[in-house]
């Protein structure tokens, strides 16, 4: 859903909102295993991983895939591997009293610091501050959050389901809040939160090669360099030269979790269930920039704060199309003569999303 539905069509958004909570409330506490989807079923919130394919090597965002090094960092420890069980609900439970039960969880999943904020959620020291690393975290945030699930169900054993939205903490950093379909021991969520880390194995975009006095020429079929007229290398030429650096070659950026992970078990036929559900469909079809007190306005100092990670994010890349990487002696897969660097049109650069593209 556009994140700035609400501003556009309310009635849209209300019952958006409302077909989320049934879908929520349905799938997060289900007893059985659930008929597997058909080919025509393409509203359905709850993921359901293709058990199929493999999960290594990593694919890039082109489509192809591109065989990395799977060795983990030395930073990151190691994690249990089990035997995989295709169900997808959790274990029961019984109580003293007899009486059967089958729990789900609500866990939150963060970013780290990038620096001390005040309440409010701007920097103390806003020269001080990683706007760069915050931009970046956030512009890869879903390929984090898909290797977190990936980690999970390798852990777990079973194929774990959940409903999630992204939301945004005061200091604009993204977070996701998911419901989770079972119990899954609390110190196992944390060794995975831990452990887990996403390479972004993009071409360099650490140096500007061509700044905005010198942008690269468009000759009517390649973007050439303006002095010598050579075409820069293309966006499949500069993966290439990447893969033949083999394990020489570095990401482009690497992100991990926060410390903080909040983990919350759940049982269905409490009150606790449903109010969670309404908090979770709370922020589907808002911005990620919007005050979270409704009714208020960024103060002058909140609004400071958004400029600078805006600003931050209108010059770097945001996916392979993106118009930035011309910036960087990079054509933007699948260019034309109206790539601009500083306006491209991906929904990452702009208020609405902070990064998240939607």
């Amino acid at each position: 859903m556009r994140r700035d539905l609400a501003s556009k069509c309310e009635p849209c958004a209300r019952r958006n909102r409302v077909l989320r909570m049934q879908q929520c409330r349905e799938g997060w506490h289900l007893q059985d295993e659930p008929e597997a989807p058909s080919a025509d079923d393409e509203d359905n919130d709850l993921d359901v991983p293709d058990t199929a394919k493999p999960t290594e090597p990593e694919p890039t965002d082109t489509g192809d895939r591109r065989v990395r090094s799977t060795r983990r960092r030395q930073d990151a420890p190691d994690l249990p591997r089990v035997p995989m069980d295709h169900r997808t609900i959790g274990q029961t439970f019984t109580a003293p009293s007899g009486r059967t039960y089958r729990p789900s969880m609500f866990v939150t999943f963060t970013l780290p610091s990038y620096g001390r904020v005040r309440p409010d959620g701007t920097p103390v020291a806003p020269a001080r501050y990683h706007y760069r690393r915050a931009a970046l975290d956030a512009l890869h945030f879903p390929k984090l959050i898909d290797r977190v699930w990936q980690n999970l169900r390798r852990c777990t054993g079973y194929q774990v389901q959940y409903f999630a939205v992204i939301e945004a903490q005061r200091r604009l950093a993204p977070h996701l809040h998911t419901a989770l379909r079972g119990a899954i021991p609390r110190e196992l969520l944390r060794q995975v939160a831990s452990a887990t880390y996403q390479h972004v194995w993009w071409p360099p975009f650490d140096v500007v090669r061509y700044p905005q006095h010198a942008l690269p020429d468009w000759d009517g079929a390649d973007f050439v360099d303006p002095d010598t007229g050579t075409p820069l290398p293309t966006w499949h030429q500069a993966l290439d030269s990447l893969d033949q650096q083999g394990h020489a070659a570095t990401p482009a950026h690497t992100l991990r979790l926060g410390k903080q992970i909040d983990i919350q078990g759940i049982v269905a036929d409490e009150d606790d269930a449903d109010r969670r559900v309404a908090y979770l469909t709370k922020y589907l079809g808002k911005s990620l920039s919007e005050p979270a007190t409704p009714g208020t306005h960024l103060t002058r100092r909140q609004r400071a704060h958004v400029d600078r990670l805006l600003a931050e994010l209108r010059w770097l890349p945001c996916s392979p199309r993106c118009w930035n990487w011309l910036r960087y002696g990079v054509q933007p897969d699948g260019a034309t003569d109206e790539a601009l660097p500083g306006s491209c049109p991906g929904k990452a650069h702009d208020e609405q999303h902070l990064g998240c593209g939607g």
